[in-house]
């Protein structure tokens, strides 16, 4: 079956799910490679997240309402075999699974939000619930 993978921000508490990106769960199917031709992979989702400085030079993505949002935040690809040994200094990364989907714990889906700034960059938008499909759409940015 495979091991099930979301990329997490355990300081804010923040999490994306490839699904709301339109993404398999499984770590092949978040990137761009031969087999997976895509833009706004979930690699495309952390850089947008983690990079300073944007749109400050020539060739450089656009602001949108989540760049730079993780800067400097302790972030990680988290699979749902993790136990508490696979993050250090972090002592209950085996929890955070199990968590993210109870509101009382206080984790947050940012998907729709990253999808939608990733979309008015690369030119889609999100359609359906769950794992979701993207659409073409007219780029916000040009």
């Amino acid at each position: 079956m495979g091991q099930y993978h979301i990329l997490v921000n355990l300081d804010k508490k923040e999490y994306v799910s490839p699904h709301g990106l339109g993404l398999g769960l499984k770590q092949m199917e978040h990137l761009s490679t031969n087999a997976f031709h895509q833009v706004a992979s979930l690699s495309d989702a952390l850089y947008f997240l983690v990079m300073s400085s944007p749109y400050r030079g020539g060739g450089d993505f656009p602001q949108t309402p989540i760049s730079g949002q993780w800067v400097g935040d302790r972030v990680v690809v988290l699979g749902d075999y993790t136990d508490d040994r696979d993050v250090p200094g972090f002592a209950y990364a085996g929890e955070i699974w199990g968590e993210i989907d109870d509101p009382s714990k206080g984790w947050t889906d940012i998907s729709e939000e990253v999808a939608e700034a990733m979309g008015d960059v690369f030119g889609f938008r999100m359609v359906g619930s769950g794992w979701k499909s993207r659409e073409a759409a007219t780029p916000v940015y040009r």
